[in-house]
């Protein structure tokens, strides 16, 4: 039997990896781009023209440091939303395919900390509130609140009696999808008519129940029957942690969930707790106070923002494996911050940039398009050493 010497295991192991890292940025790209042949983000980006000051502009910031061009698409899709320019949007185009790919260069541990039934037990440690886990599923492993395991069984004769609680996908799940408020009576669901046991079936081998988290009472007079979460987005840049500008997502009529594609809305907020004046949909509907409690934005203040960044920022140092991190918290009615769920990879930043009118990085955005620069050059196996910002 012939022994291939380890020098060329690495070495195809590292040309297989390049290629494969080439394709996933184009891929990724393409997702982009295909997402602006939708007819309602054409009439969008279309309303907007811009001058040829702003192009030049705009060209002179991506040549002088991220070394091409960009497509103007983005740039006028967000302008679209506050009327502001900002030559320093940043574009989707470059932000999942490139930034958060150079940013969390170990995809092992993405995929370990993406697992929401893993953050609890960091956020304790960090001493980051979060929901009680009442039943919780890894893999098919069943346990309940005091982290025993037990049967499929026991666990469907706990949740047919369980009353109000919230249950949502622990892996592979975005944008809301999968998670639900049960209210829970005789073993059916008094929400959508479903047993316990077909919910259970439903969850399938990864799931987590909690309670449902009691709002702040600013958050509430807002939308009482969504939780509304504000999302911070941090990235490691050097030896320090940095938080992009934040914004709030607002559930709308009577539904619990809250994320844009679900229907909700969103609203920049400023990190003294003021919203911005007016809140937008994903297709560009726009409120100055909100459809159903009719609550108007301006000079709107929710108590504990601040804390909530630096819950962020403390969650993220926890976790310093990874460069880019999009965390959901809430305020409770003790006006404390909960963390609600983090996210590891598909983050975007479109909703920021639509809220504030602004680009994610600001001061830092010639430096984050510079070190991209200097990334790309490299083969995926020769990042490392700059990784983090560290050119």
């Amino acid at each position: 039997m012939s022994i291939i010497p380890r020098n060329l295991v690495i070495a195809s192991k590292r040309i297989l990896g390049d290629g494969n890292d080439r394709f996933q940025i184009w891929y990724k790209r393409h997702q982009e781009i295909v997402k602006f042949k939708d007819s309602r983000r054409i009439k969008i980006y279309e309303s907007i023209q811009l001058t040829e000051e702003q192009k030049q502009a705009i060209d002179d910031l991506y040549m002088a440091n991220y070394g091409s061009k960009i497509p103007y698409i983005w740039h006028r899709h967000y302008m679209a939303f506050t009327g502001n320019f900002d030559s320093r949007y940043f574009p989707e185009l470059l932000y999942i395919p490139e930034f958060e790919r150079f940013c969390n260069l170990y995809p092992d541990f993405v995929t370990v900390f993406c697992d929401k039934n893993l953050l609890p037990y960091i956020a304790k440690s960090a001493n980051v509130k979060m929901p009680q886990n009442l039943l919780s599923a890894t893999r098919g492993f069943i346990k309940d609140y005091d982290n025993h395991p037990i049967s499929i069984e026991r666990a469907t004769e706990w949740l047919a009696t369980a009353g109000e609680v919230f249950v949502k996908p622990s892996i592979n799940t975005g944008s809301g999808i999968g998670c639900a408020l049960l209210q829970m009576d005789k073993g059916v669901d008094q929400l959508s008519g479903k047993t316990a046991s077909e919910i259970l079936k439903a969850l399938g081998k990864d799931f987590s129940i909690q309670n449902r988290i009691v709002c702040s009472d600013d958050i509430q007079k807002l939308h009482k029957e969504s939780c509304n979460t504000f999302r911070v987005v941090t990235y490691r840049w050097k030896n320090a942690i940095k938080h992009m500008p934040i914004i709030m997502r607002i559930g709308r009529s009577n539904n619990h969930i809250d994320n844009a594609h679900a229907g909700g809305i969103f609203i920049g907020v400023n990190e003294d707790g003021r919203l911005n004046n007016t809140a937008f949909t994903e297709f560009n509907e726009k409120y100055t106070f909100h459809p159903d409690t009719k609550v108007v934005f301006e000079n709107y203040r929710i108590q504990g923002v601040d804390r909530i960044i630096e819950s962020a920022i403390t969650m993220h140092y926890m976790l310093p494996q990874l460069g880019v991190v999009n965390w959901d918290f809430t305020i409770d009615e003790n006006n404390s911050p909960v963390l609600i769920e983090a996210n590891t990879r598909g983050g975007g930043i479109w909703i920021l940039e639509m809220s504030h009118g602004v680009g994610p990085f600001g001061n830092y955005t010639e430096e984050v398009l510079r070190w991209m620069r200097e990334m790309k050059k490299r083969k995926a196996s020769e990042r490392e050493e700059i990784a983090f910002g560290n050119v």
